[in-house]
């Protein structure tokens, strides 16, 4: 996650800004690709995206480039994953309630799930 920052520097240090963003969500990737499918980890991947929008939104993260946005469309993908596999893990998107706003949109397919989940 200090990978992934507000950008507040000069134009010319941009790109090496972007690499950065780009290397912590490989990092983050790559955690979240061996984690076990569980509610805990439901739980934990359900923050981390939160987090990761929280500073798209208000914390000057610059992702112009969408490295962010599609790494928490890739984690949504995972949850949707993981609510097929083992449908516990669906009560982690209860949180996703409280969010008001987000800055791709990637809250509703997960809402879908946790409404018409029988």
């Amino acid at each position: 996650m200090k990978y992934i920052k507000a950008y507040t520097g000069p134009s010319r240090i941009w790109f090496q800004y972007q690499h950065s963003l780009f290397e912590g969500c490989n990092r983050l990737a790559e955690i979240v690709s061996n984690l076990p499918v569980s509610l805990q980890t439901a739980k934990l991947l359900v923050n981390m995206i939160i987090r990761l929008d929280k500073k798209l939104f208000s914390g000057g993260v610059d992702d112009s480039d969408g490295t962010v946005g599609g790494f928490i469309e890739a984690v949504v993908c995972v949850l949707i994953e993981y609510a097929d596999f083992d449908p516990e893990c669906i009560k982690a998107f209860k949180k996703l309630e409280e969010i008001s706003d987000c800055f791709f949109n990637w809250k509703e397919p997960l809402l879908y799930i946790l409404h018409n989940h029988s």
